[in-house]
């Protein structure tokens, strides 16, 4: 999950909140320090984390309450507010228009997935209707002319490039022009990934500025770096006008607190967030879907959008049987695939309210797309009543299969397991919940925001 290991820090402190005793200061206090050390954990900014908690403690407060609402209700509200108000408040779209050539410029740091997040974002505008042409115009690390050719090919784009030329201000150039005589109306220049203390780096990412005069100037950051991506956002947004942020990596276990300081820090709005390798894994950035995912709310209209993109289908039966927590390999097998086509396990649990992200096995979470086609083979070397779940599968049958699929017999007593984990999550999704001390149903104990 996107900033997981902040959403469980936060998660714990507010369901401690809530089963405590009556609201008073000293209350308030304590979930403001425990928001506190959750934010500089997870790597935010420490001027960033004291203007959220403060501002916190202060409402929490003082602030009138609409007729009928419950003082931690509202209090928990205003995490949900602030968190929202320090990543940008409001969905941003790009500064770009259809009815004209618009030109996009990428900067980022070496090694922060600038390149591959070229390739990501003429995929995803291309599918949106847009006429994308893309311009090589990194002249200093060796390669990247022909990585981002692969990248262009799998997104179905046309790149330009000229690995002789070392001006990358007449490259980038001459590729406008190539694409506006082409009648493009989205152009994206990608650039050097600069280096701490490169004044020529610095000094040519000013002039590409001045000389193409670009529509929107995207500042790419890496989700896995800390507290450094502060200061470098600072240094870029003196070089250029940045006008959005675009954060990368931010899938597996990646703190990603810089990435929101990087935002405050620079002034402007993240529009977008890699989570996944994959070419279609870039997503717009909602800072209040987002928000509610850490949470532990959800963001089950995005899930709907997901599951009619994949058209996913199961017949009543089937469906009956899985969410009573019974399930077969060939259940197991159509998971796998869904998950595939929606972005992965841990992507699906963010989306469901209830915090169940926070809940389940690690190894679950992590199940990577190598290991999901592997299990697809040991399943398809499983006998018809295997599959379904007819009959135990002994160490007999287990030895069977992996000579059959050609995999270890841990491979496949580990597919045993995660079914056994998926059936007990599924059980804990729709098992009813007790009511805690602070008065809540089950998972976390408040509902979407009010106001």
């Amino acid at each position: 999950m996107v900033l997981r290991r902040l959403g469980k820090s936060i998660h714990s402190a507010i369901e401690k909140f809530v089963r405590r005793g009556p609201l008073d200061k000293e209350l308030v206090l304590e979930l403001k320090n425990d928001i506190f050390r959750a934010l500089l954990d997870a790597d935010i900014d420490i001027a960033v984390a004291s203007v959220v908690v403060n501002n916190l403690e202060q409402r929490s407060l003082t602030e009138e309450l609409p007729p009928g609402i419950d003082r931690k209700k509202a209090v928990i509200n205003i995490v949900y507010e602030e968190l929202t108000r320090i990543m940008g408040g409001e969905a941003r779209p790009l500064n770009v228009n259809k009815k004209k050539t618009n030109i996009i410029m990428m900067l980022g740091s070496q090694g922060s997935g600038k390149t591959t997040t070229v390739g990501k974002l003429a995929y995803k505008l291309k599918k949106e209707g847009w006429r994308v042409g893309l311009v090589a115009a990194d002249t200093w690390r060796p390669g990247a002319y022909d990585q981002l050719i692969q990248l262009g090919e799998r997104a179905e784009v046309e790149v330009f490039g000229n690995p002789k030329q070392k001006n990358a201000v007449k490259i980038a150039q001459e590729g406008i022009k190539h694409f506006r005589n082409q009648q493009k109306n989205l152009i994206i220049v990608d650039t050097a990934g600069r280096h701490k203390g490169d004044d020529a780096l610095i000094k040519e990412m000013k002039n590409l500025t001045k000389k193409i005069k670009p529509d929107e100037v995207i500042f790419v950051v890496d989700g896995t770096n800390g507290k450094q991506v502060f200061e470098s956002a600072q240094k870029y947004a003196r070089v250029s006008e940045i006008g959005s942020i675009i954060v990368t990596k931010l899938d597996g276990t990646a703190k990603g607190g810089g990435a929101i300081s990087a935002s405050a820090a620079a002034g402007v709005p993240i529009k977008y967030i890699g989570t996944g390798e994959d070419i279609t894994a870039l997503e717009e950035f909602n800072p209040k879907k987002f928000v509610g995912r850490i949470l532990g709310m959800g963001d089950l209209d995005t899930l709907i959008e997901e599951v009619k993109k994949a058209n996913l289908a199961l017949s009543e039966d089937r469906t009956e049987e899985m969410m009573k927590g019974h399930m077969n390999y060939n259940d197991i097998l159509m998971m796998f695939e869904s998950m595939n086509k929606m972005g992965g396990f841990r992507k699906i649990l963010d989306m469901l309210p209830g915090g169940m992200t926070h809940q389940v096995d690690d190894n679950m979470l992590n199940m990577s797309k190598e290991n999901m086609e592997k299990f697809k083979v040991v399943i398809s070397s499983m006998t018809k009543k295997e599959r379904e779940a007819e009959v135990k599968l002994n160490r007999t049958r287990i030895e069977r299969i992996a000579r059959g699929s050609g995999v270890t017999v841990e491979d496949v007593k580990e597919l045993v397991n995660q079914k056994k984990m998926a059936e007990k999550m599924v059980k804990q999704m729709n098992k009813p919940k007790r009511r805690g001390r602070g008065g809540s149903g089950g998972g976390l104990p408040f509902g979407l925001p009010f106001g």
